[in-house]
């Protein structure tokens, strides 16, 4: 009898060793970005994501969208602690979290949403920022990282400030590593925009004259710098000081 539980024993140790050692890990198949979401009777869009996981039963499985100057530049800071990563991470972001009831999971569609006005933008003006999801499992200090999205892009517009809204932008994702290869090479990407090509003319050559009648000493350069795009120049002012985009579309 004794020789029959020890054998039990061992059989059921060795079934449930394996599972006992099994990871959780998602597979993100796509994401995307839906504009013009009203909800709470707010303006906002949502972001979406469809996903898979395994081995992932039981445990709480973080979703957030984090929102970006630009790819792998500044995250658009938080001022009323509403829309904000943590308490310690003053970032905006959306987020929510889900147990699920089995141990292989697809995940079809889940949302989130967050209000224009929750970006903490200037009024006035259309910009380009960007968002990237992340999928966590038991998200905090002993989380684990699951999964990443490429960069989204998201046009805002603020020209009526009775009206914002978010619209659709249909200018390329960037990819993770087009970002990691850019900073490689010391580049920026998703800086081109659409610009007023007669007002750019016509800076040009009132530039182009005053070069032209201006005496350079020796404390003077006659290098011209090249144009800061306008919708992807961003200034941080100090350290932990608002990263918002001083510089926009239109």
């Amino acid at each position: 009898m004794r020789s029959i539980i020890y054998t039990l024993s061992v059989l059921l140790l060795s079934i449930s060793a394996p599972l006992a050692n099994a990871s959780t890990k998602a597979t993100l198949n796509r994401a995307w970005v839906e504009a013009g979401v009203m909800k709470h009777d707010q303006q906002g869009l949502s972001v979406h994501v469809d996903f898979d996981l395994t081995e992932a039963k039981s445990r709480l499985i973080g979703v957030q969208a984090i929102f970006y100057s630009r790819p792998g530049g500044w995250a658009l800071r938080d001022k009323n602690d509403k829309y904000r990563l943590s308490p310690s991470l003053n970032y905006v972001a959306a987020f929510d979290y889900f147990r699920p009831s089995e141990n292989n999971t697809k995940v079809g569609d889940f949302e989130l949403f967050i209000p224009v006005e929750e970006l903490h933008l200037n009024a006035g003006h259309k910009y380009r920022i960007y968002a990237q999801l992340s999928l966590y499992a038991d998200p905090g200090k002993k989380g684990e990282f699951l999964a990443e999205s490429d960069f989204l892009p998201i046009t805002i517009d603020l020209t009526d400030a009775r009206n914002p809204k978010a619209i659709p932008d249909f200018s390329p994702v960037i990819t993770i590593a087009e970002v990691a290869q850019a900073k490689k090479e010391g580049k920026q990407v998703g800086v081109v925009t659409k610009r007023n090509t007669k007002e750019e003319k016509k800076a040009k050559e009132k530039k182009a004259k005053l070069m032209k009648s201006k005496k350079w000493g020796s404390h003077g350069s006659n290098v011209e710098k090249d144009s800061i795009d306008r919708a992807t120049f961003w200034v941080k002012e100090e350290v932990d000081s608002t990263a918002l985009p001083k510089l926009y579309i239109e």
